[in-house]
């Protein structure tokens, strides 16, 4: 898919991953809808840096665990840009949680955010194109069992089953697939005077050496963006990570 003129959601993408990926699709020629929940500073301040450029963006803010929100967001995409072509679901939960300490409300709100708003959002936008060229594109995890993570872990689980179940229904006018990140940024949780160990931490369980960075994670998704013969796969950008032992 050419994306000069395309509409692009990408949630989440007021910082982080997510802003990395919307700056590329921009930088391409395609309309930015930025999702946001909290980063509303950010989210507006890259979408009129876009505009300021001579692109196209705007700023949508909706809390993915409520799903009336999430329903809304594609059809409010829809009316300021006219149409949507390509969905990046980038928003996500992710704390330190043990199965011990992982409560209904836990469980509920990385379902809502990682599972059920994507199902969402991307059944809504394929009643929209009905028929017509899209992408769907999912950010998951390299490592999926992760009992420090419980909840986190077995929805990016279901966040991958997903793609696969999208992919065969979807098909032949949407490809849908994920990209499964590993060692990318370390944690917002993660304290200032921490950095430095853990970054030389995750590096060397890394057999590349080092941390990976968004502009390569945002690399594979316009590939996968381009590219229309590539469906229900899973693109592995963690450096190797999951070769290792470590």
């Amino acid at each position: 898919m050419n994306t000069v003129n395309k509409v692009a959601l990408v949630t989440g993408a007021g910082v982080r991953v997510g802003n990395v990926i919307a700056r590329r699709l921009a930088d391409s020629g395609a309309s930015v809808a930025v999702h946001y929940r909290n980063s509303e500073d950010e989210a507006r301040g890259f979408a009129a840096e876009i505009n300021a450029a001579g692109g196209r963006a705007d700023t949508f803010r909706a809390e993915l665990t409520d799903r009336s929100q999430a329903e809304t967001l594609i059809p409010a995409v829809i009316d300021r840009f006219g149409s949507l072509d390509i969905l990046v679901n980038s928003a996500s939960v992710f704390r330190d949680r043990w199965l011990e300490q992982t409560d209904d409300a836990d469980w509920d709100e990385n379902f809502a955010v990682n599972v059920t708003a994507p199902f969402v959002l991307s059944r809504a936008m394929a009643r929209h194109l009905d028929g017509k060229p899209g992408k769907i594109i999912s950010l998951t995890d390299w490592k999926t069992t992760r009992p420090k993570r419980f909840a986190y872990g077995v929805s990016k689980a279901a966040l991958g089953g997903l793609t696969r179940s999208l992919a065969a229904a979807l098909a032949p006018s949407i490809q849908v697939n994920e990209v499964a990140l590993g060692a990318i940024l370390l944690p917002v949780t993660a304290a200032p005077d921490e950095d430095a160990a853990l970054s030389e931490k995750l590096a060397s369980r890394t057999p590349l050496g080092r941390l990976g960075t968004p502009e390569e994670v945002a690399q594979v998704v316009m590939t996968l963006i381009e590219n229309d013969y590539i469906t229900g796969e899973t693109i592995y950008v963690d450096g190797g990570q999951r070769l290792s032992r470590t």
